[in-house]
């Protein structure tokens, strides 16, 4: 008798937890704007056979916070890395960085500048591909883009060294 009393006073439980539940309004769930948003994201194009190729795109941070991004992947890549170029010798140099904070305002990733680096491509881009990149971020937003696959342009590309 106890076991059925009990039964029935969890089971009058959970439907008012999912009464509670339910009682938010749909619209406070999916109204909070996105902190970081990505604009003009692209790949310059390279051979069938390069293993790694660079994208470019315009993150936008809306809050008043700088954010982290805590995590890059790409299912057309095994890694993907943030590169900051730099002048030494008359030679561009490009370096890996580690810790990734996007300030207020916009970071523009750009040729001959700082990039995202996909590595080890698992296959060949192609111009008009689309390229999709995850960015896990410190606040807990995922940022999905989708980058697109342009033509190289000729006699654009400085001299770089890793």
């Amino acid at each position: 008798m106890k076991g059925c009393l009990l039964a029935g006073a969890l089971l009058l439980m959970s439907g008012a937890v999912w009464a509670e539940a339910s009682a938010v309004p749909a619209k406070s769930l999916t109204s909070v704007k996105p902190q970081i948003i990505a604009r003009d994201a692209w790949v310059r194009e390279v051979p069938p056979v390069s293993p790694a190729a660079a994208l470019f795109v315009t993150l936008h941070n809306a809050g008043a916070k700088a954010v982290a991004i805590t995590k890059m992947s790409s299912p057309v890549a095994e890694r993907v890395e943030w590169h900051d170029m730099s002048m030494a010798d008359g030679h561009m140099r490009m370096s890996q960085r580690h810790v990734i904070e996007l300030p207020e305002g916009d970071t523009a990733l750009a040729p001959g500048a700082s990039h995202l680096m996909l590595l080890n491509l698992r296959q060949s881009l192609r111009v008009g591909d689309s390229v999709p990149v995850r960015l896990s971020l410190a606040n807990g937003e995922v940022l999905a883009l989708n980058a697109t696959v342009r033509a190289t342009q000729p006699n654009k590309q400085a001299p770089h060294e890793h």
